[in-house]
């Protein structure tokens, strides 16, 4: 018997050590995904950002029920590994739940999120004095007059104040992308030099990136979630296994416990037996 619970406390130990290296990594991937989406996010709410905070969240309580179910083995402690089962039941439960959240609401994230994007180029080109509709600028109304017949792309762009244009610029350069949809989203004159294919933008010569930048946005994110659904699947089977040692741990615990509590009981009936029998 000592044996066989020799083997299951290593190998619970075993599980509780990958599982807190698990944790670990999830605090990192959400670190990874909240450092390069920070400056997309002041442009635009992105519940991939929310996911990332989750994510290290997640991480940091994963990694602390490990503790626990180490803590728990150790010791040989039946509270501490009950706690341990039931808190792996309790953050498999909310991945599950939050997993079902994520797909019935994909849509309606995908149309809310390029409503956001449309909003912020909106209130940069407003800021300048450009009017129109669906993300589409009268030209006309953007010719600057620094802007001179030979002058550069952008010069009118440059003379913008706000973080928005500042946030958009750092959008452009860093997934390559230009507008919502593509070049079109910004008049001629004040198309910024981040939609460059090039470092500069001269004339009409100028060519610009044509992928919009919601598509790409829209790419990326589906890509970071794909790898967030195949950790959450991974973690997901991770518990279920831990659940189960756990228990399997526990099972000789609970025959031990019960017999022990029954030999008490006979011991406390056999003496109240004989205190009578000495009255």
């Amino acid at each position: 018997m000592g044996v066989g619970i020799q083997m299951m406390k290593t190998v619970l130990f075993i599980f509780n050590i990958f599982l807190t290296l698990s944790g670990i990594g999830i605090i990192i991937a959400g670190a990874l995904i909240l450092t390069e989406m920070a400056d997309f996010n002041r442009i635009a709410e992105s519940d991939l950002v929310k996911m990332a905070i989750a994510m290290i969240v997640g991480g940091a309580i994963v990694t602390i029920v490990a503790f626990v179910g180490c803590l728990g083995a150790m010791r040989e402690s039946y509270t501490l590994l009950m706690a341990f089962a039931g808190l792996l039941v309790a953050i498999f439960i909310m991945e599950l739940t939050v997993g079902i959240c994520a797909a019935v609401f994909k849509t309606d994230y995908k149309v809310a999120f390029k409503e956001s994007l449309s909003e912020s180029l909106h209130h940069v080109l407003s800021s300048r004095g450009v009017r129109g509709d669906n993300n589409y600028y009268d030209v006309s109304v953007s010719r600057d007059r620094n802007v001179g017949a030979g002058g550069t792309y952008g010069t009118a762009y440059d003379a913008i104040d706000g973080r928005d244009k500042n946030y958009w610029d750092v959008l452009q350069r860093q997934f390559k992308c230009c507008g919502v949809d593509g070049p079109k989203d910004w008049p001629d004159k004040i198309r910024p030099i981040s939609c460059c294919l090039d470092k500069f933008c001269w004339g009409d010569t100028a060519v610009y990136h044509q992928v919009g930048c919601y598509d790409t946005l829209v790419e990326k994110i589906h890509a970071s979630t794909t790898v967030l659904v195949y950790v959450g699947v991974g973690i997901a089977f991770v518990e279920i296994l831990g659940i189960f040692l756990t228990c399997w741990w526990l099972t000789p615990f609970k025959v031990k416990r019960t017999k022990s509590s029954r030999f008490t009981m006979a011991e406390i009936c056999k003496d109240t037996l004989n205190h009578n029998q000495n009255c």
